[in-house]
């Protein structure tokens, strides 16, 4: 997948939207293109400590979550799950 420089901005914005909406107290992260997904590397304050996870989320996905509620709450919701976080 080749990516430009607004296509790698947009997806990094968006996924610090989401990480933002999630709540999380403390968190890094990383957005890198993968062949046919982007790869989303976070590292987060969790009950336990710090931890580290990989999500995957299809580019379709991302775009989409930018302008339909419904798709970005369903992303919401498997990240929260994923990451155990908690609504802010």
């Amino acid at each position: 997948m080749e990516i430009t420089a607004k296509q790698l901005t947009q997806a990094r914005d968006t996924v610090e939207g989401l990480l933002e909406q999630l709540g999380l107290s403390a968190y890094l992260f990383e957005v890198e293109p993968r062949a046919d997904h982007w790869e989303v590397r976070v590292e987060c304050a969790a009950n336990s400590g710090w931890q580290s996870s990989v999500l995957s989320v299809d580019e379709k996905w991302l775009q989409a979550c930018r302008i339909d509620a419904m798709v970005r709450n369903e992303l919401l919701d498997e990240w929260r799950k994923h990451l155990q976080a908690q609504p802010g």
